[in-house]
């Protein structure tokens, strides 16, 4: 089969259900050349509960996709697993994908229903709570994951901080931060990736969304490179980055105006590499879930 424009070389592996959070931890800690999104099997019907499936997605013509999921899992030494792969189309994976993403409530007040349950039953049961239309399609962001949970736990938590405020979104992936924090109330929101699907998905999604003011948000495609920072009066910084990346964009990140940080995407044991890069912050609050944190920091002015 002669790879397509509009194909993707799908990895499947299957593995035990811990070993499979393990592998989602280094993939998410990890750049790994290629891949363009992923996704685990949470909805399946007949569902062994002690195994799980994760799909991953690269370039069609990467002859060695299967080759860097079997190094990564390598690293993690393990016997128990099996690898596959196929070419399929977008449409295949789009139909995949569906299968497996299904409307849920977060917090006490939000939930996330996919654009395709809209007005379905999985909405109705969801009634009274504040509502966004997803569809994450290859950009990283579903809200399914711990630390995009904390984040938006925080932002309903913290809903009268967000009222008004600029912020920055740093890695918006499918844009699922940055439309949340409008619909709470924030005036103003700059969202940047460097992935172009995560800003092709933040559009779809802001579409979907017609009760989000398109300009309150600005979208780039972008790093951390991006000169608005500079310029951005942002009262509140929130990345759901890797360690990695917080680290590497240290300086740029303290670039940027806001008096106010909510940094995730960290996985607990590299806690303190975090806190001590930002030691001139204050630690007000930290929330962990299955191995991952979210710190809220406050700038200490004066400090250098």
């Amino acid at each position: 089969m002669t790879p397509e424009k509009d194909a993707f070389t799908e990895i499947l592996v299957d593995l035990p259900v811990a070993e499979g959070q393990n592998l989602v931890r280094i993939v998410d800690a990890t750049t790994v050349p290629g891949l363009e999104g992923y996704f685990e099997t949470i909805y399946e019907e007949n569902k062994r509960s002690d195994r799980t499936q994760l799909y991953f997605y690269f370039d069609p013509e990467d002859a060695q996709a299967e080759i860097k999921m079997e190094l990564l899992l390598a690293t993690m030494d393990l016997s128990d697993y099996s690898i596959s792969r196929k070419l399929i189309t977008r449409l295949e994976y789009l139909e995949s994908y569906k299968q497996h993403y299904r409307s849920f409530a977060i917090g006490k007040t939000l939930a996330i229903v996919p654009s395709w349950k809209r007005g379905s039953v999985e909405e109705a049961e969801l009634k009274g709570r504040l509502i966004l239309y997803l569809d994450p399609g290859l950009a990283f962001g579903t809200g399914l994951h711990p630390t995009t949970r904390m984040c938006l736990t925080w932002m309903e938590q913290n809903q009268a901080d967000l009222k008004d405020r600029s912020i920055i979104d740093a890695g918006s992936g499918s844009g699922i931060l940055s439309l949340f924090a409008l619909l709470l109330g924030a005036g103003k929101v700059l969202a940047f990736d460097l992935e172009s699907n995560a800003a092709r998905a933040t559009r779809q999604n802001l579409e979907l969304n017609p009760g989000i003011e398109a300009s309150h948000l600005l979208l780039r495609h972008s790093g951390f490179e991006l000169e608005e920072l500079d310029t951005f009066p942002a009262e509140i910084f929130v990345g759901n980055l890797t360690s990695n990346i917080i680290l590497g964009a240290r300086e740029r990140i303290l670039a940027a105006r806001h008096s106010r940080m909510i940094l995730t995407g960290i996985l607990s044991e590299q806690k303190e590499s975090i806190t001590e890069a930002f030691r001139d912050w204050t630690l007000t609050s930290q929330v962990e879930d299955d191995g991952w944190c979210l710190l809220d920091l406050k700038r200490n002015y004066g400090a250098v």
